[in-house]
């Protein structure tokens, strides 16, 4: 992603405000660097790991204030902050202390042997779980139809033209192959278009040349 949009802001185009994505490239950390950046990226993001029991979609998280809710109205009593050693990875962990034995959702929420129930998220959790609650939306759902609008041409290309093979070695060579193959697609729209718009205006003429009497 950060490769085509410098390639836009060599070719002058302006970084769009908003950026549509799949939900591999939807994140905690690629919205949080969008929003710094000063733009959105809109798509679906991928749903938190199954550990078999309540995911962190049950859970109201707030990291900033470095507390979260579990599913039954429990305050978490301790938060953690983490950093990896290797990759400096930032991740917060909460903890129901003394909260869970004689909880009514034990079974649903812990693990067999576990005594409390510990949760963990990166720091930039605030904006996954912004956009799983955005995600059950109809205003979410209706937006994606910009998403959908690019993915039907994604797919004529690799169908029609052959988009995801190369015929040439070398990045260079596939970038004009690519180019060429979006200028064929384009060419061939266009020829679609006039042949419409002739189509038409032959319609409209032969109305107007013999027009059809409605009764009253």
């Amino acid at each position: 992603m950060t490769a085509v949009l410098k390639e836009q802001q060599q070719l002058g185009l302006e970084k769009p405000e908003t950026l549509y994505a799949d939900a591999a490239y939807v994140s905690g950390p690629s919205m949080a660097k969008a929003n710094a950046e000063g733009r959105e990226l809109m798509g679906p993001t991928l749903p938190s790991a199954n550990r078999g029991v309540y995911t962190s979609e049950a859970f109201t998280v707030n990291v900033e204030q470095r507390y979260a809710v579990c599913p039954t109205g429990k305050t978490s009593t301790q938060c953690a902050r983490m950093v990896a050693g290797k990759t400096g990875r930032i991740t917060y962990r909460f903890e129901w202390c003394g909260h869970c034995q004689n909880c009514a959702v034990k079974a649903g929420c812990l693990h067999k042997g576990e005594r409390d129930r510990m949760l963990r998220v990166n720091e930039h959790h605030t904006f996954s779980q912004a956009r799983r609650q955005m995600m059950r939306t109809a205003e979410f759902k209706k937006d994606m139809h910009h998403r959908n609008g690019i993915e039907g041409p994604q797919s004529e290309l690799v169908r029609g033209y052959g988009l995801r093979k190369a015929r040439y070695r070398g990045k260079k060579k596939v970038r004009l192959q690519n180019y060429l193959i979006g200028a064929a697609c384009n060419i061939k729209r266009w020829c679609r278009r006039v042949t419409w718009e002739a189509q038409q205006a032959a319609d409209s003429g032969l109305r107007a040349e013999h027009p059809v009497a409605v009764s009253a």
